[in-house]
């Protein structure tokens, strides 16, 4: 028996075209499975579940406008895809500082007129892997910048620390 007879047919039963149309839309359907179902973030070692996390958002040059309607109670949002960031705690603000050129050649730390910065002290219940914790679909990692709306204000903001747990 040939493996493909005379009308086109593998061993008689399918056609070779058909065949290939299949295995193309098998391929197509695993593809699309992976791309759009995939799981949660993939985590290395135990995961302990949701535990409350302490963090820090930071940014060095935001206008005063923006910082005095930042209040301690509000809810954090992402501007990406609207998730919940946690709530503000705590607002520091202190004058920005940047690094200048004098006259005479020194580079000193003088403020910036009219700028502020800003630490929000945050409190959020997060998915916790060890060191690393995660909200919504936020990495919690130092050094992470995050787009953020409050309820009459945006910015951007650096995640400045995070502490996991009870930090007392």
């Amino acid at each position: 028996m040939k493996a493909i007879d005379e009308r086109g047919r593998l061993f008689g039963l399918m056609n070779i075209l058909d065949l290939f149309l299949i295995i193309i839309l098998i391929g197509a359907s695993v593809f699309a499975g992976l791309k759009f179902l995939k799981p949660g973030d993939i985590q290395i070692g135990t995961s302990s579940g949701q535990q409350e996390v302490s963090y820090t958002l930071f940014n060095s040059g935001e206008h005063p406008f923006v910082v005095d309607e930042i209040k301690e109670g509000d809810m954090i949002k992402l501007v990406d895809n609207n998730s919940t960031l946690g709530t503000v705690v705590a607002v520091e603000k202190k004058p920005a500082m940047n690094y200048v050129n004098t006259a005479d050649g020194r580079t000193v730390l003088a403020p910036v007129p009219e700028k502020y910065e800003v630490y929000i002290h945050m409190k959020a219940n997060a998915r916790v892997s060890g060191d690393s914790a995660v909200v919504g679909d936020t990495g919690l990692l130092v050094g992470n910048r995050v787009k953020i709306k409050g309820p009459v204000y945006m910015m951007e903001a650096l995640v400045r620390d995070v502490e996991i747990g009870d930090p007392s």
